[in-house]
């Protein structure tokens, strides 16, 4: 069987069916939708000639025929919904605050998920030892965080919320209040849970936000105790 397939391997007829194969495979190895459709496209174009020319089976020629259009039409769609779809201010600041490489489908089903909110100066978005129902995202002003009348942080646009409280669990450790008009996101924990343990897209997508934030606010954080620190405390 072996020396079977390695000989249809160099055979000029049997390779293009191993080839129309192979693009299959590697079809299904892509993360990316958008991928995924091009390989399984290349794959039935070459399976509608290996049909058509080497093996002469007209129905299985249909068949491959379909699955190619069905794929063109569907890759057509993704196109016009990656480059068309109409976000709010606020939803494309929390688009483009994203890794690249993150699909615009799973973004526009996490975005589905949130809801628009306002909050005035000095009102606060979470207060300490009270359950947290949503997970924030700040699109556009400061708010600050603190503990015992204690400051500890302040959060910016493109930071993250309650989201130690979503990880956990937990109810909130610090209060957060609104130091400008803040304009946000809200997602509430339990929706969102149940996203992304349906959607494996989703969830690839709310951990890189929550991970990129994590670096950036840890970036500040070093950076602010370096600043604050006398000058024979530099290394």
């Amino acid at each position: 069987m072996l020396e079977q397939f390695l000989h249809d391997l160099t055979d000029p007829p049997h390779m293009v069916g191993h080839i129309n194969y192979a693009l299959l495979i590697i079809s299904m190895m892509m993360r990316k939708m958008f991928w995924l459709r091009v390989f399984a496209i290349g794959s039935g174009s070459v399976e509608v000639i290996y049909r058509s020319v080497f093996v002469v089976d007209p129905v299985s020629v249909v068949w491959e025929a379909i699955f190619v259009l069905v794929n063109v039409v569907q890759l057509i769609i993704l196109w016009y919904d990656e480059r068309h779809h109409d976000f709010r201010d606020d939803e494309r600041h929390f688009v483009e605050s994203m890794p690249t490489g993150i699909e615009r489908q799973a973004l526009k089903r996490l975005l589905a998920l949130a809801q628009p909110l306002r909050i005035g100066t000095g009102e606060a978005l979470i207060r300490e030892g009270q359950p947290v129902e949503s997970v924030l995202y700040i699109a556009d002003g400061v708010a600050q965080i603190s503990s015992a009348d204690r400051l500890i942080a302040i959060c910016r646009p493109g930071d993250y919320l309650g989201e130690m409280s979503f990880l956990t669990g937990s109810a909130a450790s610090a209060t957060v209040t609104a130091v400008s008009p803040i304009r946000a996101l809200a997602f509430d924990q339990r929706r969102l849970h149940q996203a992304i343990e349906a959607d494996v897209s989703i969830r690839r997508a709310m951990e890189a936000g929550l991970n990129r934030n994590l670096v950036g606010k840890l970036v500040r954080a070093n950076a602010e105790k370096l600043s604050e620190a006398p000058p024979h405390a530099a290394i």
